[in-house]
């Protein structure tokens, strides 16, 4: 069985059993939902997310509403999550969308990467999630599972701005059914079973043939 096989037939296995797709963001396909889900996940523990992602839509029911938003007040639905710097990228990301795109979040890369606050992982978490876009945002949590498990490096000091790195990571999506799937698999994965401390090595259904544990079980 190849490295590749395994690696998503177990996966999805488990994800098939474990995902948390119990957080409201994964059962909406609305772009301006996953947009704002995608500001308050970044550099932030999903844990702390949900409360607030809810109260600012209540708050900020669509792109115009938030707008207009006044900053204080949006700084403080985002305070439980910190960096309330995102209040201002907010607003100004949806004055943008208003005025440039007609109020609807872009489906183009391009395009969402004009936007203030949107880098390379939220515009393909956005195209991947809202848009089915067979896309995929490389996180330090898909680097870790993927450098782990097929034992790639990175010279850069900063895997994520890795290119080549990026390029080994997207090949092994290609051709799944269910690009979506595969990506909340990985993610759901990191966080859980190959978290960055302590990873849970000994119950991970992958370890068999993951590079990293071998080279540690032959220490």
């Amino acid at each position: 069985m190849g490295k590749d096989f395994f690696f998503w037939t177990e996966l999805l296995i488990w994800y098939d059993q474990n995902g948390r797709n119990h957080f409201p963001w994964r059962n909406t396909k609305d772009p301006y939902h996953v947009l704002i889900a995608e500001f308050l996940l970044q550099q932030t523990h999903v844990r702390k997310v949900e409360e607030v992602y809810s109260q600012l839509l209540l708050n900020y029911p669509n792109l115009s509403k938030l707008a207009v938003a006044n900053i204080s007040s949006l700084e403080a639905i985002i305070a439980p999550v910190g960096l309330k710097y995102r209040a201002s990228r907010l607003i100004r990301t949806a004055q943008m969308i208003c005025s440039q795109h007609n109020g609807v979040v872009p489906n183009d890369y391009k395009k969402l990467m004009q936007l203030p606050g949107i880098g390379d992982y939220i515009a393909n978490a956005i195209l991947c999630y809202a848009f089915d876009q067979p896309v995929v945002p490389i996180d330090t949590n898909v680097i870790r599972l993927f450098s782990r498990y097929f034992g790639y490096t990175s010279k850069n000091t900063r895997p994520r701005m890795d290119k080549e790195l990026a390029i080994k990571i997207r090949e092994h999506f290609k051709g799944m059914q269910n690009t979506k799937a595969a990506n909340l698999a990985v993610l759901d994965f990191a966080g859980l079973v190959c978290t960055a401390k302590n990873p849970k090595s000994k119950e991970c259904p992958l370890h068999q043939n993951c590079l990293d544990f071998i080279s540690r079980k032959e220490l």
